[in-house]
């Protein structure tokens, strides 16, 4: 998936796990996948994909009022259309990558699901507890992101650990994009900052984590470049956080 485009569709994501309303955004992006799935080109009426949305309003219930103002602001403002009263088309420029989008829409929706069915303080320990779900769905460049705003501006003593944090999320991004050396100087460089950090800390229990993030290496390192694509995500360490309140 093109940055640019990686970039909006995680926009999304993004605002609805701040803003459990905004979900109804990622619905109808599921919503639109769905209806125009083999249609060439993949244009849907507007009024036939409000009418599927409203078919699904029982599903969609947690994240509050469903209307149509939600599908109107996802084509209109999520820079991902054709702008258009009439009907919902993705825009020229991603239709090659139309099938990425429905493939993000489809796991987003599963994560802001279980997500939101949990309260989470707005302090480090609930962005770390949100930033654990979305590494238990393999959302490695959405943890990066959820991780890395925080980073950005924190001055505490933190701020090491959660940057060795998103660079353990950015080694296993890199092996869902094949970038094997990006992945290997991702695990040394992200786990020489946590190790520090060791047994727990902020509530992320460490020992077992950072044990298997090191096997994870070694089992790419095995592999080696050509078949990084076959990595074994049943060795990917559970990222484990306090309970949510």
């Amino acid at each position: 998936m093109q940055s640019e485009l990686r970039d909006k569709v995680g926009e999304l994501l993004m605002e609805a796990i701040k803003h459990r309303q905004r979900s109804v955004m990622i619905f109808w992006l599921r919503a639109y996948c769905r209806v125009a799935g083999g249609s060439d080109p993949p244009a849907v009426p507007f009024s036939r994909l409000a009418e599927y949305v409203g078919r699904h309003e029982r599903e969609v219930r947690w994240c509050g009022k469903l209307n149509e103002v939600w599908g109107r602001k996802l084509v209109a403002e999520s820079g991902l259309f054709r702008p258009s009263n009439a009907e919902v088309a993705i825009a020229p420029e991603y239709l090659d990558e139309l099938s990425v989008v429905c493939k993000k829409a489809t796991a987003y929706w599963g994560l802001l699901k279980e997500l939101h069915r949990r309260r989470y303080t707005e302090a480090l320990p609930g962005i770390l507890q949100q930033a654990a779900l979305l590494w238990r769905h393999h959302l490695f460049f959405e943890f990066h992101e959820i991780l890395e705003e925080v980073w950005m501006d924190w001055r505490g003593p933190e701020r090491r650990f959660l940057q060795g944090l998103i660079q353990l999320g950015v080694a296993f991004y890199h092996i869902q994009r094949n970038n094997y050396r990006g992945a290997i100087s991702m695990f040394r460089n992200g786990r020489a900052k946590v190790v520090p950090y060791v047994p727990r800390y902020r509530g992320v229990e460490l020992n077992r984590f950072l044990e298997g993030i090191e096997r994870c290496r070694q089992s790419l390192e095995y592999l080696g470049p050509a078949a990084c694509h076959d990595f074994n995500w049943s060795l990917l360490p559970k990222l484990q956080v306090g309970r949510a309140k």
